[in-house]
């Protein structure tokens, strides 16, 4: 019996794809992209799901599973067809045009908007492998040769053939850990290439249900935290029994596997009634305190007037705006200059493509005392309006460099302001900057407001939001105060 269970390897111990897998969980983990579980509530040792769902999959299968299969289970794959020997993925809305045939397998049947999208496709090829081709000029690329090779043989353009109407749909597994070799060259050239690195959804989205063994198994977490492992594991179908001693952690674990399961969908009206309760009370026992709906800053209702030329009657509807987050950094006074020293270790507010920000230090010149204020800027090229950086940092490593004389402010000093131990002064927090959204109208060609035609919001205007970032005014002041 020994001997068995010793011969009994599960994929966990040989074989387990780490690299694949590793690359989904940083993806997994980028700023905003988050699952919905992860959203409930605030947790600081939230496991991704993906590992989780990986975790618990490899333990129950042997270790001559097919890593492929494997991957493919955990919403690791793509649909892709071939064309005269090359495969193409798709994605977007060419996934929508799939059908089943006869025999219940996948077809993409070749129609004008098909050809249309292999006409599109070619272009990002073609674009991709003149970029490729400038890469294998570029000596200083001589370490991602490897990589330039392998994509220029990717990017061949795709032939149509006369008489080309039905193309069978695969489904197989992806490399995310390729999509990031390729994104990371593109990141090392400045080149955003067009088109889907990955070529499928973030795997945590996809949910299936897989019967490993005959066995019914039930999953023991008697550690569960946020309810990472459990929530996967029921998602695969397994019993689960999950247990936490922090009573956060518990309220978390009822919340995401517990209810759900028991009332289903049926819940959601009560989570709406009793949330909007909640939300009421708080709004109103808070208000005082942070102090929302403002009307827009002026820069921002000039672009808000300028979305509106054809419908100003509108303005006054949409000018305020709601508070989403506000921005603090340690300030602390320099022992060489007496000035007032922000800490920031970045000047970006916002890296998102097409809307990215950054907060500039103002200071008043002088030598002695000088004092620091702020000014948030759009960013353009890299740059600001007037040529700011957003890459400034006045703190790296835990030590300071103060803004007005350039002087370095050791850790130590920093350290002791913190603990008002410092001759020099107590450093305090500040607030720098509050990120808000506005909201303006979605408008048809004529420049009027569009509205939903039917369902709850029939009548209503249909909305989109613009985040912006703005200094603190006195009201914020006032009620931080």
């Amino acid at each position: 019996m020994d001997d068995q269970i010793a011969n009994d390897l599960r994929l966990i111990e040989a074989g387990f794809p780490c690299h694949q897998v590793g690359a989904e969980t940083q993806r997994e983990r980028d700023t905003g992209k988050a699952p919905p579980t992860h959203r409930l509530h605030v947790w600081w040792a939230r496991r991704p799901l993906t590992p989780s769902r990986a975790a618990i999959l490899a333990s129950l299968l042997p270790a001559d599973t097919d890593p492929d299969w494997f991957l493919r289970q955990l919403g690791i794959e793509k649909r892709v067809v071939e064309i005269n020997g090359r495969q193409w993925t798709l994605t977007g809305k060419i996934l929508d045009k799939i059908e089943i045939d006869e025999n219940g397998g996948e077809v993409l049947l070749v129609d004008e908007k098909v050809l249309h999208e292999i006409e599109n496709e070619n272009k990002i090829r073609s674009e991709v492998l003149n970029f490729l081709t400038e890469c294998e000029r570029n000596e200083e690329l001589f370490t991602f040769k490897d990589i330039i090779d392998r994509w220029s043989k990717e990017v061949h353009p795709l032939k149509v053939t006369p008489h080309m109407d039905i193309l069978p749909v695969r489904s197989v597994a992806s490399d995310p850990a390729w999509a990031k070799a390729k994104m990371a060259l593109g990141k090392k050239t400045g080149f955003r290439f067009p088109g889907d690195a990955y070529g499928y959804k973030r795997a945590f989205v996809i949910a299936k249900f897989i019967q490993p063994t005959s066995e019914k198994f039930i999953v023991l977490d008697p550690t569960a935290g946020g309810g990472s492992i459990p929530f996967e594991a029921l998602r695969l179908g397994h019993e689960v029994i999950a247990n936490e001693l922090n009573p956060v952690a518990a309220v978390i674990l009822h919340a995401t596997l517990d209810y759900p399961a028991k009332w289903g969908v049926e819940l959601k009206g009560d989570i709406n009634n009793w949330g909007g309760k909640l939300i009421n009370r708080m709004d109103n026992n808070i208000s005082t305190f942070f102090p929302d709906h403002q009307s827009l800053p002026n820069d921002e209702r000039e672009k808000l007037m300028a979305h509106l030329k054809s419908c100003r009657e509108y303005l006054s509807e949409f000018d305020y705006e709601e508070i989403v987050d506000y921005l603090y950094c340690r300030q602390v006074t320099c022992p060489d200059c007496g000035g007032q020293a922000p800490l920031l270790n970045t000047c970006w507010l916002s890296k998102e493509a097409g809307k990215q920000w950054g907060v500039k230090i103002v200071i008043d010149g002088k030598k002695k005392n000088g004092k620091a204020w702020f000014e948030t800027y759009r960013v353009s090229g890299g740059k600001g309006p007037r040529g700011e950086d957003p890459d400034l940092a006045t703190v790296n490593r835990g030590v300071g460099q103060c803004i007005h004389c350039k002087q370095a402010i050791d850790a130590d000093e920093i350290k002791a302001q913190a603990r008002g131990e410092s001759s020099v002064g107590i450093w305090k927090d500040r607030l720098y900057c509050v990120v808000a959204v506005r909201f303006r109208p979605k408008l048809d060609k004529n420049g009027k407001p569009l509205r939903y035609k039917s369902g709850e919001k029939a009548g209503q205007i249909k909305t989109e939001k613009v985040r912006f970032f703005r200094l603190p005014n006195k009201q914020d002041l006032l009620a931080l105060e």
